[in-house]
């Protein structure tokens, strides 16, 4: 059975806006599993919980059958979704 890739390639390169939105659709889902259990803990346990997704792995996971350079682009964009979300509560917390 051949993969059908869940991205558009423009000229060959990654529809970068839609690795965008797939990052944040992606983080959004896994953060909402979370919330539940994160509304029980202690702002700092959350925030380290946050800060220990591997990313890496479950993104790879995710799109498998992707190629590596488009992989590597949705990681760096849900990290970059979770450091932001760290950083924006680590705000609140001053």
């Amino acid at each position: 059975m051949e993969y059908t890739s869940k991205f558009n390639l423009i000229d060959g390169v990654p529809d970068l806006e839609q690795i965008e939105e797939w990052a944040e659709e992606y983080y959004n889902g896994l953060v909402s599993m979370m919330k539940p259990l994160w509304g029980l803990a202690d702002i700092n346990d959350v925030l380290k919980s946050m800060a220990g997704i591997p990313f890496d792995k479950l993104v790879t996971d995710e799109l498998a059958g992707e190629s590596a350079t488009l992989i590597n682009l949705a990681i760096d964009q849900v990290k970059q979704i979770g450091t932001r979300e760290i950083e924006y509560i680590k705000a609140y917390m001053v």
